[in-house]
């Protein structure tokens, strides 16, 4: 997928430009972007359908540069999608376990 490399970069920026048409992903913002689309049309990312697949944009948005409360300031849709992965019974009680159970108690 495009989403984990995306969000890498972003964390550990590369010390020389790269080519957007060398990365299969383009850039941050337009990988953030895509998904976002894809939430809007929702409510999850396969449409009516909650899978793993919303877990995992879930988990990459907890580690969103500078941080999960700027990446969900910038991307409305997927602040939403992190905030309904978020209150999933069994999640919610296992971040609340841990003390992240606000969005940006993550600190990675």
């Amino acid at each position: 997928g495009c989403i984990e490399p995306a969000v890498t970069d972003r964390a550990f920026p590369r010390k020389e430009d790269v080519r957007r048409s060398m990365l299969g992903y383009g850039d941050f913002d337009t990988t953030m972007n895509v998904v976002a689309d894809a939430v809007a049309k929702g409510p999850w990312l396969m449409g009516e359908h909650f899978s793993a697949l919303d877990i995992y944009a879930f988990m990459l948005s907890l580690w969103g540069r500078p941080s999960e409360t700027a990446l969900h300031a910038k991307f409305p849709h997927i602040a939403g999608l992190a905030a309904d992965v978020r209150a999933r019974p069994k999640l919610k009680a296992a971040l609340e376990a841990h003390g992240v159970i606000e969005p940006g108690g993550y600190s990675g």
